[in-house]
């Protein structure tokens, strides 16, 4: 029994007659679909789409429009001049009226779920996440919102803003028809006046309400009943209101970003609005110029580092699936470099709100990575230490596989592969940051040693031979000059990972982190020192390709 009401009410149904009917519909989320069953009460919700000319006919009658487990496909026969004749309907019947939610039944031999109407997800064009059985709506951000839950076998709620957006461009309104059956102890003929059968209709509300005798053999012990049996019609949104194309508010919008200081000191700031900048083509000569840099701290690109599944960051561009992409100066060694143009023009306005919050006051120039990339036309490859290392070991993997047919490095597995994708140069002095950092490294190119097949290229494998120590018999079998440097440094990353991230940190930690210079210089620092070495390790291998062409 609900909290706060007496046995009285609870029979009454006042709990639902005076608030529950009321918050349908106006609460942000909506309860679609709901069974229950205990020993005082039992019922269920359910809903339908209803053609907007339908509405008067649906209210003029509490009972539901369409029940659980109806509205599929299916035929009808009939007779026309003495000849049978066979219709078919999609929704089972030529009513008009439509299933939102459809309750999946297999005659017992299979388990029974709720499925949400195929029409709707592809309306909004949702994902399922079976894991969390959420439905979720991909904006054209990239951001994530959960518009639909699965609560259980019987349960489902929906954001009503999408539920009203559907109904809007469809030109229908939602039924949510509820049926609920109290069972009480109270003799019927002690509960007075307010017992009395209701017929009740005001609005987009319509509901019978009755209490009488229970004289069912399976409910022993009670002696009256009430029966809740209505609806209440939830109606679309206007349709120039439902944020839907062709509907939706076209006005673009644009921050503006610092692009200068003046006499004073103080920041310059100016829309990034592509079309009221300056271009070589003689537009807003007043204007600034649409390759204005604009400069923003590193961390700005932490968000994206963190969720490889969505974005990645390449060398000189930051992409988002395949929503949106950003060309980006990211090879400057203390800042991120974005031209002002492309701001307006490549990003959606919450990301510039993102961008927004990393603006920082210009600095130089881009690097001359970009500059000669972008204003002189040049291939040029990154020189900070992350995408160097990058860029050479792809390469390196790439021109092995193709002239020996097998990969000094195995590919990371996809569960591993985010590990790769977010290495870098860490954004800040936070330990954690670089820890994670040693581990990537660690994993690319320790861990990652085709030991295999270094055995059948080495002829057999000796007592106790670890994969660097085979790596260092290959090296020593085509007489790489730098590979006594190359192995002290794979060993020296493999001691700073197991002495200092994999394990709890000790004297072993200490030594090995002395020879990185851990202590004397920033984390930051350490570890991009630490990733020019691996750029050069992986370059000497190259010199072990016979044919590299770089």
């Amino acid at each position: 029994m609900p909290k706060g009401l007496s046995e009285r009410d609870f029979l009454l149904q006042t709990d639902w007659r005076e608030e529950r009917i009321g918050r349908i519909g106006s609460e942000p989320w909506l309860l679609a679909c709901d069974s229950f069953y205990t020993d005082f009460e039992n019922g269920g919700i359910y809903c339908a789409l209803v053609p907007n000319e339908a509405i008067d006919l649906v209210l003029s009658r509490p009972s539901w429009d369409l029940s659980k487990g109806d509205g599929l496909p299916g035929c009808s026969v009939y007779y026309r001049g003495g000849k049978e004749a066979v219709s078919y309907h999609r929704f089972g019947d030529d009513s008009g009226i439509e299933p939102l939610i459809i309750y999946r039944t297999y005659h017992g031999i299979c388990d029974s779920h709720l499925e949400l109407s195929e029409e709707y997800r592809h309306f909004h064009n949702l994902y399922h996440n079976t894991t969390d059985q959420e439905f979720i709506k991909i904006g054209d951000d990239g951001t994530e919102v959960v518009v639909g839950r699965l609560l259980d076998s019987t349960r489902m709620e929906l954001r009503l803003r999408e539920v009203r957006q559907f109904l809007a461009i469809k030109g229908m309104h939602l039924a949510v028809f509820f049926d609920v059956v109290r069972f009480s102890q109270i003799e019927p003929e002690k509960i007075g006046p307010e017992g009395s059968p209701v017929d009740f209709q005001d609005g987009l509300v319509s509901y019978s309400f009755h209490v009488s005798p229970c004289d069912f053999a399976l409910r022993r012990g009670h002696r009256s009943f009430s029966r809740l049996l209505g609806k209440k019609l939830i109606p679309p949104l206007p349709k120039d209101q439902s944020g839907m194309w062709p509907y939706q508010e076209r006005e673009e919008k644009y921050e503006e970003f610092i692009i200068d200081v003046d006499e004073n000191g103080a920041p310059v700031t100016y829309t990034c609005n592509p079309d009221l900048l300056a271009n070589y083509f003689g537009a807003n000569p007043e204007a600034p110029h649409y390759l204005t840099p604009v400069f923003f701290r590193r961390e700005v690109l932490a968000k994206y580092y963190a969720n490889p599944e969505k974005y990645s960051v390449e060398d000189g561009y930051l992409r988002c699936a395949g929503l949106w992409g950003l060309r980006m100066d990211n090879d400057h060694p203390d800042y991120t470099v974005v031209f002002l143009g492309d701001l307006g023009r490549d990003i959606p306005h919450s990301e510039q709100l993102y961008w927004r919050s990393f603006n920082t006051l210009p600095d130089g120039g881009v690097s001359e990575v970009c500059f000669r990339r972008a204003f002189l036309g040049q291939f040029a490859d990154p020189n900070t230490p992350d995408l160097r290392f990058k860029h050479i070991f792809e390469h390196l993997q790439q021109r092995w596989q193709e002239l020996f047919g097998w990969q000094l490095f195995l590919p990371l597995s996809d569960e591993d592969l985010h590990l790769y994708t977010a290495l870098r140069v860490p954004l800040t002095n936070d330990q954690a940051e670089f820890d994670s950092q040693v581990l990537a490294l660690t994993k690319v190119l320790v861990d990652s040693i085709n030991e295999k097949r270094l055995v059948v290229e080495l002829g057999g494998t000796e007592a106790d031979e670890r994969g660097i120590s085979k790596l260092e018999r290959y090296l020593e079998q085509h007489q790489l000059p730098e590979r006594a440097n190359c192995i002290a440094f794979l060993r020296d990353l493999q001691g700073l990972r197991s002495s200092g991230v994999a394990h709890r940190k000790g004297r072993n930690y200490d030594k090995v982190s002395a020879r990185f210079g851990i202590g004397e210089r920033g984390l930051g620092e350490v570890f991009e020192g630490i990733l020019s070495q691996a750029a050069d390790l992986v370059a000497a291998f190259s010199k072990l390709l016979p044919t590299d062409q770089s």
